[in-house]
This record gives C-alpha cells, structure tokens and sequence, in this order.
C-alpha cells in the first residue's frame, strides 16, 4: 500500500508538472499544437429553457402554467397578459429533474371571458428546452400518451400520481402511438381538424393561422354539440366498440348545402354546354350521375373546367360528395337530381343568378317566351357580351315573363335564390320544411345583381342612384332569405360576401370608370347592407372575401400564381383570363373570340383526348382568374382554404 501510494503522489506530481509546463509554454508563445483547457460553463439559472404558449383557439391570457416533473417537484408560471406564452427559467426546469414533464394550464382568459377549470389543459414537454404547447389537441394527446383516460384522470395523475415510472413510461414511440389515435379520433369527429404530419406539442403557430384553425374546429366541434367536451372526443381517441357512435354524436357537419351563383355553381349547365364546348353530346352514360361525371370536364362549370369549385373542395374536405341539384337549361328539359336517386345533389346554385328575380345574367327565355334577351345570347358576366345588359321591358319591371321551371330554358335558367331555397325545402332533403341540424348552408349571392344594375346604368337606362337603391334592395333580399334559412331550423349558415368586382379583368378592362363603379356598388352598397343586416338577424358567419383576393393580388406568386391581371390595357386584361378561344362554342353558343367564358373552357386531358383551350400550359393552376370574373381551379383551392381557415372560429362565435 506504501509502494502504491509513493507511485500516485508521484503520478500526481507529475501531472502538476506537465500542467505548469503547459502553461509556461503558452505564454511564450509556444506549443501551437495545444488544445486549450476550457472550464465548464455554467447556464445562468435565470435563463429561460422551455417557452409554453397556451391557446384554445383564442389564446389563454394569464393562465396558470405549472410543470410537474417525476421527482414530485411543481415549478409555475404566468402565462403573458398579451400573447398567453409562459416561459420557464433553466433554474426552474432544474427544480423538476429529467424530462419527460407533465404540464397543466389552469384559469386566464379567452377572448376576454375567463377559462373555468373545467376547461384545464394538459399537456407535455419531452425536454428540458424548447417550445412544447399546451392546446386541446395536446391534451387530448396526453391524457391518451398517459392512460389517464379523461380529464379527471389526468388532473389525479398530475397532483400525485406522476411518478418515474409513469415518467419512464412517456417514451417517443408511447407519445407517436398517442398521436396517431388522436389524429384519428379528430378526423373522425371533424374531417376538418386533419393534423396531416404535424407535431401538435411542438409546432409554430399563431392566431389565424392555419393549425390555429384547427383549434377553432375544435371549438366548434364542442359547441355544436350539446354538453360536449374534450372528454367526448377522448372517449373517440380511446376506440373500443363505443367509439364510432361517440364521434358520429358529435360532428358537426354531414351535408353542405349551397345557394348562390356562378361562383359557387357546380354544374347546373352541363348537359347543354359540355356539348356547346366540344360540338358533341357528352351527358351518355347509364344513370344521370354518371352521364354528369362523364360530360363535367368538358365543360358546365364556371372555372377551368375538370376541376372543382370552391364549395365542392369545403364538401369533399368534409367526405360529402356535392353535386348540382339541378340540370337546367340550353333548350333541355330540367332535370331535379334529388327526384332521381341522388342523395348528396344539394348544391342550388346556378350561373347568371340573382337574388329574387328574374331574368339574370344569360337568361335569354323559355319555350314560353322566346324573346325576352336580358343580355346577348348567352352572354354571360364573365365575357364581353356580358357587359352588355339589355334593357328589356321585363328587367326593367315593365312586363312579365313565364320563368317557371317546368319551362325549357333557352340559355341559362338563373333561378333565383329565393326559389333555390323554395325547392329545397320542398325536396325530400328537408324534413317537413326544416333544415337538418348538423347541414352546413353555405350562401354567396348578389354579383348578378351588380352586373346587371351597373350594365343598365352604362348603358344610359337608369341612373346610378336608382343602381345603387337596386343593389340595396337586392342586399336586403338576402339577408331576408337567410332570416328564413335560420327560421327554418338551420343551425351552421355562412354567408360569404362579395370580392371587388371591379377588381377584376372584365372590370378593368371596361375603364376605370365602370370599375370604380363595379367596386361602389359591390364594396359600398352590397356587401355593408348585408353584413348590417345580418348582425339583426344574429347567429350567422359572414366572411368577406375582399382582404384574400386583394392579398393573391398583390403578392400572386405566394400562391403559385403567376398571372392574375396585366393592367396594361383593356387587351391585356383580358388576356390575363386562362381560358382562350373555343371556337366550336363560338359556332355553337355564340360564346366570344376575344373573351371567351369559362363555361366553355377546360384544361387539356389526354386520358379523355381533351386538348383543352387554356391559353397556356397548366394555365389552370397558374393564372387567378378564369375568364373576366370567375375563378380558375387553383383560385377556388385557394379561395376554399381561406374559407377553411376562417369558418371554424366564425361559425362557433356565430352559434
């Protein structure tokens, strides 16, 4: 023991020599080999290690934010009065050992109204730095990653059950396990709140944006559904044999209903102008859905025509197969899909029409009355011709006209919306007279009667006082029509406004004076009439389109666009429409040569031998606008998504 002693003072000696050496060597500058000794570093325990923002949809301002660590220890902190983020020192995360932690949020305020504790969130942080949220999905997530079962179970879990072997147990794979029940159990509540690959624990997000969205159909998931809780959901995320009975209860939507126009027409002219785009019959097939889907990417929609418009992506993001309720119009006679076997044909609205009258734009009579043109033959807004309004005794209210649908309609039939919604509650889908309580109704009307006030006005056949009392009027006739949607028993009723209809190729290319009209008389008269009036009606979503397209406008290639209007000329304009001349519908349908309309128009399918008539390859996803007014494909996705985003919160502050 002596000899072994001697050799480590000896050793240790020698290190202290080497040590001092080392040092002598270096300061005269010596030794350029050397790797410098660095001392430790000591974190500065007032630092902060894990950033935790709180939010249920709305951010939770104030709230108690504490972290629990298997060591028993519980370290808490405020969330910020301003932006709802708590944040913890590294001296704080030291007092609570080694991650995994359990994190709670308890109190604060959302939207200015306070978060009871029944409302506690739960949640958890896998290290000790970084963001980790604390939102419902994270919740629901820990409760389920944790086997507490539900949010009584957690709460128990937190105050003392939280120990190193349910810490240990909190592994990746145990936490990915977790997460995949709960993307399921979401979708299968709401198809709307898809995570996709996001990490719920740890993703950047913000108020509007899109995983803030998903919190806001959350919100309404729970609110649409008498007594639901996150519990609710829990039981779906759980499974077992109740699961499927759990979720369906609380969905919100299982059928979307739509009113209105062009914009939102599915396909109501598809018989007639998939034969007037391509100079042959192409509605064949054995049942009417099929010789629909047949004719559909040919033409009959207003868009780039093989692709869908932007209701018809709301209804298939939520597994609801849309189609027209109608098929009108063309000198054909008028087929109601839902009296022929189809059980999803609820999409009512047409091409040309307007609110509560008749004749709308391309609505150029019946067999009952051949002569009564509103505009030149199938002269439709998005077109040239259709700047043009006629000012034909019946428009003008001075004569009458048989619009009734058993008519054969010679052009487009532009049923109203009032009778839209006459037909729907009379049809098999309304239960004596009465929306469903879980039917999402979807209403974007009043462009027509824009278009057709402001061509009588340019023409000289009114004044521009008397269009704008008649844009007014028509306002006020929706808001009437959605009173009366609501009267009936529907429960989720969106109202989207008008865009800037001057704001587009067909109004800049009529001169700045008609589209600054245009803009009056959708921006200043229509859209406030409508928004005021439905805030007496209450329990409505109205969403303004105006700050989406000004943003695609402004900034087109953040949205993979790389035309949307050359304000060069009115020829530049129009040119900046993606669908080119047809001349087949030229010959057929009198459709333009300059500026021809997306009823007519389609992108190429090689599978179909469709050349198509875009004016550029894959102009359908690259160019904003259709033709003067209408969306292309990709416009309608980007006009969807934007509704997508928005409808959550909208709707669930509405009901």
């Amino acid at each position: 023991m002596a000899g072994l002693r001697a050799y480590l003072r000896s050793r240790g000696f020698a290190w202290v020599i080497m040590a001092m050496l080392a040092v002598l060597q270096a300061a005269c500058g010596g030794g350029s080999d050397t790797v410098p000794v660095t001392p430790p570093v000591t974190a500065d325990p007032n630092a902060t290690a894990l950033t935790v923002p709180v939010s249920s949809g709305y951010p939770i301002l104030g709230s108690t934010v504490s972290l629990k660590g298997a060591n028993g220890n519980v370290v808490s902190s405020k969330g910020d009065s301003s932006t709802g983020i708590a944040t913890f020192t590294v001296g704080q995360v030291s007092q609570v050992g080694n991650p995994p932690y359990l994190i709670k949020s308890t109190g604060g305020t959302a939207n200015g109204v306070a978060v009871p504790s029944s409302s506690d969130y739960y949640s958890i942080a896998t290290s000790t730095t970084g963001r980790f949220n604390v939102t419902p999905i994270t919740h629901l997530l820990a409760v389920e990653a944790t086997g507490s079962g539900n949010l009584a179970g957690i709460a128990t879990l937190f105050a003392s059950g939280f120990t190193s072997t349910k810490a240990s147990a909190l592994t990746s794979s145990a936490i990915a396990s977790a997460l995949t029940k709960v993307k399921s159990a979401l979708v299968a509540t709401n198809p709307l709140v898809d995570l996709g690959t996001t990490d719920p624990l740890t993703v950047v997000f913000s108020f509007g944006d899109a995983h803030d969205a998903l919190l806001d159909q959350i919100k309404l998931t729970l609110k649409g559904s008498t007594g639901a809780t996150l519990d609710s959901i829990q039981t779906v995320v759980a499974g077992g044999s109740s699961a499927a009975a759990a979720a369906d209860a609380i969905k919100p939507f299982r059928r979307v209903i739509v009113f209105g126009d062009s914009l939102s027409d599915g396909g109501a002219y598809t018989v007639w102008a998939s034969a007037a785009a391509s100079g042959a019959n192409r509605f064949v097939g054995t049942t009417p859905l099929q010789m629909l889907a047949a004719a559909a990417p040919y033409g009959g929609k207003f868009t780039t025509n093989g692709g869908k418009v932007w209701v018809e992506n709301i209804a298939s993001d939520i597994g609801y197969d849309m189609k027209p309720a109608n098929l009108m119009g063309g000198n054909q006679a008028s087929m109601d899909l839902s009296k022929m076997g189809c059980t999803t044909c609820t999409n009512y609205a047409q091409g040309g029409s307007r609110v509560s009258l008749q004749p709308g734009i391309g609505n150029i009579g019946t067999t009952a009355n051949p002569a009564n043109a509103a505009v030149a033959p199938l002269g439709f807004a998005g077109n040239s011709a259709g700047a043009s309004v006629a000012a034909t005794p019946v428009l003008l209210g001075a004569a009458t006209a048989d619009y009734t649908v058993t008519n054969k309609f010679l052009g487009a039939s532009t049923i109203p919306v009032v009778q839209q919604i006459d037909q729907h509650l009379a049809s098999t889908y309304a239960t004596a007279g009465k929306f469903a309580a879980t039917d999402l109704v979807i209403v974007m009307a009043g462009a027509n009667d824009v278009f057709t006030q402001a061509g009588l006005a340019g023409a000289g056949a009114i004044t521009s006082d008397a269009a704008g009392a008649a844009v007014g009027k028509a306002a006020s006739d929706l808001v009437a029509q959605v009173a009366r949607i609501k009267a009936a028993g529907a429960r989720f009723v969106m109202v989207v406004g008008l865009p800037n209809m001057g704001q587009t190729p067909a109004g800049v290319a009529q001169g700045a004076a008609a589209a600054a009209a245009l803009t009056a008389l959708s921006q200043s008269v229509f859209n406030p009439t409508v928004k005021a009036g439905l805030a007496t009606v209450g329990k409505v979503a109205y969403l303004d389109p105006v700050p989406m397209f000004s943003a695609v406008v402004a900034n087109p290639s953040t949205y993979g666009f790389t035309k949307v209007i050359d304000t060069t000329s009115p020829a530049t304009a129009i040119a900046s429409q993606a669908c080119g001349p047809n001349a087949i519908a030229q010959a057929a349908a009198g459709d333009s040569a300059t500026s021809p309309s997306s009823l007519f128009c389609s992108a190429a399918n090689a599978s179909l031998g469709i050349v198509g008539t875009l004016r550029a390859l894959l102009a359908d996803q690259t160019y904003a606008f259709a033709d003067g007014v209408h969306p292309t494909t990709q416009m309608h996705k980007v006009l969807a998504n934007h509704v997508r985003q928005k409808m959550g919160l909208l709707l669930a502050e509405a009901i």
